[in-house]
């Protein structure tokens, strides 16, 4: 009986994981309805993210962006690798293999581009986004951006375990500042899911089954690593091509409407939907649909401006933007010396790291002293007089990280670093 179920249990599994099983709707549907504050909340970004696209200084020519115009975002990324046994802990070369096929993908430089159809090349876009594994870790310590951690959970499913330490997975780094994937041995033909731009923040991120993620020579359907560069553009505000309902809307506007997805390796054209009278047929070439690794090759000029959207100024994403994750570490050198963070030139500050608020002493008077509070590019971000000789600073609104403080006097110039959490 055992060997007749193994078998039944096997032909399941083969049956299932002939179509790719991406859990990020219904896992966003979860979350919606455990949290109507969210709902709100995407609202809100979806707002922010029309009034963008449909922006006149947005649009050039119909569609599109100006490149030379539009800089090269790159996100900063932690890989979090849970294993139990010892072939699930891949290797670094398998993570960097990962971040060059998420490189190529998007920017339009993958090796497969050219098996676009003709009637689609016009859509190609260049989303001028890249990925790179973090420098820096959240303590500002040197990282090479993977955290490996052996566990003993055999399998994980879709309820975000793996991103809590307190439940044998690994907590996340700042959302704000990383893009977290956790690389997991998930159950049966789950590939994997991501959040959407307005998660909570110990949740915000992506999740890879083990055996997809990167390049292999498995010759399995998703051994080409394109299942991540699928749940990233989730994580960057992009649905799938349907709008997960038939002849549903995935936001944007020159992907044809398809009434749903597409399997394995479609012939162009594919005349498969009803809602699509076209002669072109569906997007099934799309990273956003769900056929085989290999037959994935583009992302739309629609698609690029609904990405780019989130991190104008005051999108869900724009935190990226500032982090200090691909910088030079600095807790390393300042730990060099115990009394470097607390003591400099005859001051000293406390707590260090600080959260909302940050207290001077010096060896000499402080009261009446001009202070300056510079973040990690040299800009001022914040001044104003000491009141006492032990004045405290109000530090709740800056952004995480390293700052250095300058203490002007009648008498002399003084300064010191401290760390923001």
């Amino acid at each position: 009986m055992r060997t007749i179920l193994l078998c039944l249990a096997s032909f399941v599994y083969s049956a299932a994981f002939a179509q790719r099983d991406c859990g990020t709707d219904s896992y966003w549907q979860e979350q919606l309805s455990a949290n109507p504050g969210l709902i709100a909340k995407q609202r809100e970004i979806s707002l922010f993210t029309d009034k963008f696209i449909h922006s006149p200084s947005m649009q050039m020519k119909g569609q599109g962006y100006d490149p030379s115009a539009t800089p090269v975002i790159t996100i900063p990324v932690v890989v979090h690798i849970l294993y139990k046994d010892p072939i699930q802990d891949i290797s670094e070369a398998q993570v960097q293999s990962q971040i060059d096929v998420l490189n190529a993908d998007f920017s339009s430089l993958n090796n497969d581009i050219e098996k676009v159809p003709n009637a689609f090349e016009p859509l190609i876009a260049d989303c001028q986004i890249r990925f790179e594994l973090a420098k820096v870790d959240p303590e500002g310590r040197a990282t090479n951006g993977i955290v490996r951690k052996q566990t003993g959970r055999m399998f994980w499913v879709q309820d975000d375990r793996m991103k809590k330490a307190s439940l044998g997975g690994d907590d996340a780094w700042d959302s704000r500042r990383y893009l977290n994937i956790w690389v997991c041995n998930l159950f049966s033909t789950l590939l994997g899911y991501s959040t959407f731009p307005g998660a909570p923040q110990d949740k915000d991120g992506v999740v890879i089954r083990t055996d997809v993620f990167g390049t292999n020579s498995s010759g399995s359907a998703y051994s080409k690593g394109r299942t991540t560069t699928h749940e990233i553009g989730h994580w960057l505000n992009l649905k799938h091509l349907w709008g997960d309902s038939p002849c549903g809307d995935d936001g944007v506007d020159d992907t044809p409407q398809q009434k749903t997805y597409s399997n394995g390796c479609p012939s162009f054209p594919n005349l498969s939907s009803d809602c699509n009278p076209g002669p072109n047929g569906d997007l099934f070439m799309d990273f956003m649909d769900f056929t085989d690794d290999a037959c994935m090759q583009m992302f739309t000029q629609g698609q690029k401006q609904r990405i780019r959207a989130i991190f104008a100024e005051g999108g869900p994403r724009s935190s990226i933007l500032a982090s200090n994750a691909l910088g030079a570490p600095w807790i390393d050198s300042l730990e060099a010396s115990a009394s470097v963070l607390s003591s400099q030139n005859g001051i000293s500050v406390y707590p260090n790291p600080a959260n909302m608020q940050l207290s001077i002493h010096g060896e000499s008077e402080l009261s009446g002293s001009s202070y300056m509070i510079y973040n990690s590019t040299g800009r001022l971000v914040l001044s104003g007089i000491c009141n006492s000789h032990t004045p405290t600073i109000n530090i709740g609104k800056l952004a995480p990280g390293v700052y250095f403080l300058r203490l002007i006097g009648a008498k002399d110039k003084r300064g010191t670093q401290f760390i923001k959490n």
